[in-house]
């Protein structure tokens, strides 16, 4: 179990916006997970494949269908592994259904990394890891760079005001972990594309509120940590 506190930012956007019941639920998952389940790479299937159509340029959308078809003809040996066969079937399909909202803004993408820094707010540690890195030039030759955040679970889905605080970190992410030189952060090439919902929702534009709000929070993750 994490010995120290730390969460996902999708997890973190999620308990911001969650009563208290629920947020000590997010939280003990985190620090005593589950051995079965790995949040982390349960939809690894289903995030290759968007990943690799949306750094493609979002125009072959075979790369989505491909995957599917590998994954329907994949052998599960067990419950655990056929759930998870199928709930990465139904996210690649849940996303087929989103490519005419897709919008890259003209921007050049570029897959995000595995192995990217976490961010520390507050004491908690928490993984950002874009998907998807944005980079493009504005008016003036003005150099702009972003990410894209997926979130893939059905059951608690992002609405507006979570979804605005994951921009709000990715946004402060890239900052701090992903722009060069001179250039700037584009809340437009910080979207959230929640794929269980078939929604996406558009960069935010003002982050110091909301950054504030989630130094906030965390504090008070790390002071609840060892209660747990």
């Amino acid at each position: 179990m994490p010995s120290n506190p730390s969460i996902s930012v999708n997890k973190l956007a999620e308990y911001i916006v969650s009563k208290g019941a629920r947020q000590r639920t997010i939280l003990h998952q985190r620090k005593y997970p589950d051995p079965d389940f790995n949040a982390g790479t349960f939809y690894r299937e289903a995030g290759e494949a968007i990943g690799r159509y949306l750094a493609d340029g979002a125009v072959d959308s075979s790369i989505l269908d491909k995957q599917a078809a590998i994954l329907k003809q994949k052998p599960a040996d067990n419950i655990g592994t056929s759930r998870r066969l199928n709930a990465n079937i139904d996210a690649i399909e849940r996303f087929s259904n989103m490519l005419d909202d897709v919008d890259l803004c003209g921007a050049e993408p570029a897959l995000g990394s595995n192995y990217a820094e976490k961010m520390t707010f507050g004491n908690v540690a928490i993984s950002v890891r874009p998907e998807l890195i944005l980079r493009g030039t504005g008016a003036k030759g003005r150099k702009f760079v972003g990410g894209i955040k997926l979130h893939f679970s059905t059951q608690y889905a992002h609405g507006p005001e979570s979804a605005g605080y994951v921009s709000a970190v990715v946004q402060e992410f890239c900052r701090l972990h992903i722009a060069q030189d001179e250039e700037l952060v584009s809340p437009e090439y910080c979207a959230v594309y929640d794929v269980g919902s078939g929604t996406i929702f558009q960069g935010v534009k003002a982050t110091k509120a909301r950054l504030k709000d989630i130094q906030a929070e965390c504090l008070n993750i790390a002071g609840i940590w060892s209660t747990l």
